[in-house]
């Protein structure tokens, strides 16, 4: 898959789980490929691109693999909080690769800007993180959602989302994109359980072979 094409798809999925999304993601209706299915160890993924990764740590995690990624989405006692996780294979042009320009063109692909549509009060971090690759960058950004206004009426979403993006130390033309999505409604302020820490896990277990 091409990167950019990657990268374009996934910024655009601020979402928030409704209970009948959920419902139709496990219903027997869905096609293979569209259905989740329970985590049932905690044991590494390995990709044939030479890196693994595990799921999020926790219980109540729902696993799908579909195509070149894998998706990872908590049920939660929350009706006005969602948290999912996701990690997609990634393809850049080795002769392409430099350290600088691969840190901007992550900054370009990732945030998200005040022209785009309903997002307001952006907040982006982002920052070179080498211990596992000279390619890689770790970020972070926060934003209100004001889209589904004929739904929220006054009201509207805070999404947050972290995330990691490395290419192979070996083979820096192959690579990895993996983050994880919080949302909840603006007027529960902070939710009552986050399930943050539990992400952080699926972000930290990436290993390069």
């Amino acid at each position: 898959m091409n990167i950019s094409s990657c990268f374009r798809s996934i910024r655009k999925q601020g979402c928030f789980l409704s209970l009948s999304f959920i419902a139709i993601l496990f219903c027997s209706c869905a096609s293979q490929e569209n259905r989740y299915f329970p985590v049932k160890n905690l044991k590494a993924r390995e990709s044939s691109l030479g890196f693994s990764i595990s799921p999020p740590s926790g219980a109540r995690w729902y696993e799908k693999h579909n195509r070149d990624s894998l998706y990872y989405l908590k049920i939660t006692e929350e009706k006005k909080y969602s948290i999912f996780a996701k990690a997609t294979e990634i393809h850049l042009l080795e002769k392409e690769l430099n350290k600088n320009a691969f840190i901007q063109f992550v900054k370009e692909k990732k945030e998200i800007r005040p022209a785009q549509g309903d997002y307001r009060n952006i907040k982006f971090q982002y920052m070179a993180d080498v211990g596992l690759s000279p390619y890689c960058v770790r970020y972070f950004q926060e934003y209100e959602d004001h889209s589904k206004k004929e739904i929220l009426q006054s009201n509207f979403i805070i999404v947050k989302n972290s995330g990691l993006v490395c290419m192979h130390p070996k083979t820096p033309g192959n690579g990895i994109d993996m983050y994880y999505q919080e949302s909840y409604l603006a007027s529960e302020n902070v939710p009552q359980k986050s399930f943050e820490d539990e992400c952080e896990v699926f972000l930290s277990s990436l290993r390069f072979f």
